[in-house]
């Protein structure tokens, strides 16, 4: 479990390297949702994602001797691999990103852009994970695992401390869930500072682990995943996130396919922001009345990251996907 000091000291610490990104009110969502609408927009983070923010805690965090062995990572999306990337190179850090064979066009971009060596890996996690085990083995390097790092969980909590300074009187914050990094953080901090606001964790339909390990009482892994919101197509929930989830979170829901296809048209039509499928899961749910809320409640939406498919993005606003 990460403490709230933690996410302050990550805040204080990261201060430099991130975007402090604004609490945006957008009225136009207000009747889709049916409440008072704010978006907590991390697609305006460098390197278009939440990630940035645990990235760079976690390698600001090391020590010097750390720092010059060069560090590993590995991916399922790859947004922490732009991260990592983007954040070792700042520091001048040696790293080795581990990311899979059929990759999202534009992350490869991002993280091809910063000059570290990529290692392609197949499509597996599992398999990635452990080819980033091995390198740190065999050539001492320092692995930053996305999510399973205490320093990263604190990192993401910085959203949290974020909304609630821009707006101490919340009703509902609702967060995407993938790995359960950024749900650990942010669940972390606003139960710490406000406990009578709300958290909501929101899933794929398809990939629902954080869920059904609730139901089940322990971590499980899916016999599949299968989701448009390729952000959070992960089949196994951690140990150390489940925790926090249990401990903070007030309510687990799902998107479907078509409710994150209907997010990503509504957050560009009226929001007037690009936004990836992961981050619009929430959007999407509640547009179909999946998050009780009132007109006056006030709910945040985080949007994760918008590091999108620009074809995919395409062919489903125009209802061709």
């Amino acid at each position: 479990m990460i403490s709230l000091q933690d996410i302050r000291d990550a805040q204080e610490r990261i201060g430099p390297y991130i975007n402090r990104t604004p609490l945006l009110r957008v009225p136009a969502l207000d009747p889709l949702v049916g409440a008072v609408v704010y978006v907590k927009p991390e697609n305006l983070q460098h390197t278009g994602a939440f990630k940035t923010r645990g990235a760079s805690n976690a390698l600001l965090s090391l020590t010097e001797e750390e720092k010059g062995k060069g560090v590993v990572t590995c991916c399922s999306s790859g947004n922490h691999a732009q991260a990592v990337a983007y954040m070792s190179h700042r520091l001048d850090i040696d790293a080795k990103i581990v990311v899979p064979e059929n990759f999202n066009p534009a992350k490869k971009a991002g993280v091809e852009s910063w000059g570290r060596t990529v290692v392609f890996y197949g499509a597996n996690a599992g398999k990635r994970l452990e080819k980033a085990l091995e390198i740190e083995r065999e050539e001492g390097r320092v692995f930053i695992h996305a999510y399973m790092n205490d320093k990263v969980k604190a990192g993401q909590g910085t959203v949290g401390l974020e909304i609630l300074e821009d707006c101490p009187d919340i009703d509902v914050v609702c967060v995407p869930i993938g790995g359960g990094g950024l749900i650990s953080g942010i669940a972390t901090a606003i139960k710490n500072i406000r406990p009578s606001t709300r958290v909501v964790g929101v899933e794929p339909t398809g990939a629902a682990r954080y869920a059904k390990s609730r139901a089940l009482g322990h971590p499980v892994k899916l016999s599949s995943a299968n989701t448009i919101a390729d952000g959070t197509g992960g089949d196994t929930a951690a140990q150390c996130c489940f925790e926090i989830i249990e401990a903070y979170v007030d309510e687990l829901i799902d998107a479907t396919d078509d409710e994150v296809r209907a997010g990503l048209r509504a957050i560009v039509s009226k929001a007037k922001l690009v936004a990836e499928p992961s981050s619009v899961m929430g959007l999407g749910a509640a547009m179909s009345g999946k998050i009780s809320c009132g007109p006056e409640d006030k709910i945040c939406l985080v949007l994760s990251a918008g590091n999108n498919n620009i074809e995919f993005l395409a062919k489903v606003l125009l209802n061709e996907a």
